[in-house]
């Protein structure tokens, strides 16, 4: 088994993913026209929503006589167009031009074609050519952007018939990391993983969504980390998925795999497998998953090929996640989800939230558990406590949590490029100083610049053995904390070894937490919903 492992189980299906114990053993735009859109060519003048009036060519009434000659008299042609989304990424002061070339497909003798103009975005200008090669240049509405945030620019333009398309570009502060995903979907011949979660869920899940994968890490980390939706942009590989034929957003990169039936021939059943699991000395039925994973690894390595028409490597992508069916996981047979700590890896249940998931790429990342140590002793081994006990956070248990937090943040180096969003106190014994922070959910687009997000506290002989208590501050938040979990309460934790333990919620103004130990109290002395921020102190001791 490569690399240090976390695995992750669950309690309740319903509110609580488990401990992750052992498991079994080991529409992007608001334009009349969206992306992905074919033209049926047909009764109408354009293809956007808005012409329902169009429907039966009402204007046309006196012209009944010529019934027989609508479809021709109206008919513009058909033709699918199905950019890439975001069509260009830029990142401010460092990549501010882009170009490339647009084209119809499906198309006929009929079809409307590209007519040059150029069009402004709120954030740059498109300029369009009748071959269908543009050209897009930052403009100066950039300077208004806050360091790390991120936005897109929606480009509306007519085709020569006058239907409304659109493309869409990423404007970038800070040039992000882009972590290549690949979804490996491990089915039995009674349950597949469709059957419990679709391609477009998973699009959705990762890309699409307001609180999807790719947006809850790129605002946690500050502009600095997302997910990359293809490898390659060669839609004719095998890897290239979509959930809705012709529909870019509906796409992700993945590989379907039968698990053979190595006894009976055909593909395993999970009746089999559960059975073999209780009398077979076949570790393939009682090991987790990792069997098929290996086995799932080797097959499509073997026969598939990549861009370069060399043998596909799964180690191009920088995650792998192998989804099995609900089944499986109710059989027994595999985990809530594993994954390699710094590794590529992971096991997890299909789901239709992305909280699994999440938490799996964390561990991929290099990040630990987010625990709740009640009596702050250093372990999260007591009564009431649990090392996923901390809520809102991705590396905690609790449902739709979107967070990683302000240990974790400071942990993977989020805030080395943002020095006003942290703030450091230092023992001064006998000294209190009062700190306004604003909340750890407020994406790097919605700071204010000039207050910090995490105090960082010394405690140098605190009760739990480490050096710091990390101070945050939340909020409920669209795409960080949807299920608005510790609203408007301050949480103090430390952090050990990429592990975030909770001591303490700080749930109305004057309640406190103390080290005596460190010497240190920390309080909330003060809200403000206006400006989604607190006020807290912190007292040393003499």
């Amino acid at each position: 088994m490569p690399g240090l492992l976390k695995i992750f189980s669950a309690l309740t299906l319903t509110l609580f993913l488990a401990a992750c114990s052992g498991g079994s053993g080991g529409g992007n735009s608001d334009n009349n026209q969206p992306n992905g859109e074919t033209n049926s060519g047909s009764n109408t003048g354009t293809s956007s929503d808005d012409d329902v009036g169009n429907e039966g060519n009402e204007g046309n009434e006196g012209n009944e006589g010529n019934e027989g000659n609508d479809d021709d008299a109206t008919d513009t042609g058909d033709y699918t167009f199905n950019p890439a989304t975001p069509l260009s990424t830029l990142v401010v002061g460092s990549s501010e031009y882009a170009q490339g070339s647009l084209k119809l497909e499906n198309t006929d003798s009929k079809s409307p074609t590209f007519q040059s103009g150029t069009f402004s975005g709120e954030y740059g200008d498109f300029k369009l050519y009748d071959s269908g090669n543009w050209e897009y240049q930052l403009n100066s509405n950039t300077i208004s952007l806050n360091n790390g945030a991120t936005v897109k620019d929606t480009i509306t333009f007519p085709l020569s018939n006058g239907d409304q398309l659109s493309v869409t570009f990423s404007i970038q502060t800070i040039e992000a990391t882009q972590n290549s995903i690949v979804f490996v979907l491990v089915n039995f011949s009674d349950a597949l993983v469709t059957d419990d979660v679709s391609i477009s869920q998973l699009a959705d899940m990762t890309f699409n969504d307001t609180d999807s994968l790719d947006n809850t890490y790129k605002e946690n980390s500050l502009g600095q980390l997302k997910f990359k939706r293809h490898l390659s942009d060669n839609n004719s590989l095998a890897q290239y998925c979509y959930g809705e034929e012709n529909n870019e957003e509906s796409s992700i990169d993945c590989f379907i795999y039968s698990i053979p039936d190595s006894q009976n021939g055909g593909v395993l059943s999970v009746e089999n497998a559960q059975a073999r699991a209780r009398s077979s000395q076949d570790s393939q039925y009682s090991d987790g998953g990792y069997t098929w994973r290996d086995n799932a690894t080797r097959w499509i390595e073997s026969s598939f090929m990549d861009a370069n028409n060399r043998p596909v490597d799964l180690n191009e992508w920088r995650h792998r996640v192998f989804i099995f069916p609900n089944a499986a996981y109710n059989a027994g047979l595999v985990g809530t989800g594993v994954a390699a700590v710094n590794g590529r890896w992971s096991i997890v249940t299909a789901d239709s939230d992305q909280l699994i998931m999440g938490h799996e790429l964390g561990h991929n990342i290099g990040l630990g558990h987010a625990g709740n140590d009640t009596n702050n002793d250093g372990d999260t081994n007591d009564r009431g406590e649990s090392e996923y006990g901390s809520a809102a956070v991705f590396m905690g248990n609790s449902w739709q949590s979107r967070l990683f937090g302000s240990a974790h943040r400071e942990f993977m180096g989020w805030y080395n490029s943002f020095p006003n969003y942290s703030k450091s106190i230092a023992r001064n014994p006998g000294s209190t100083s009062e700190i306004q922070l604003q909340a750890i959910e407020l994406t790097a687009g919605e700071l204010e610049n000039s207050l910090p997000q995490l105090v960082k506290v010394e405690a140098n002989g605190s009760s739990n053995g480490e050096d710091y208590y990390f101070v945050e501050y939340h909020i409920s938040h669209p795409i960080l904390n949807p299920r608005s979990q510790q609203e408007q309460a301050v949480t103090v934790h430390y952090l050990k070894d990429g592990t975030a333990n909770q001591v303490a919620t700080l749930d109305e103004p004057g309640s406190n937490f103390t080290d005596a130990s460190a010497g240190v109290t920390i309080q909330l002395k003060s809200r403000n919903d206006d400006t989604n921020t607190a006020t807290i102190s912190v007292s040393y001791s003499n």
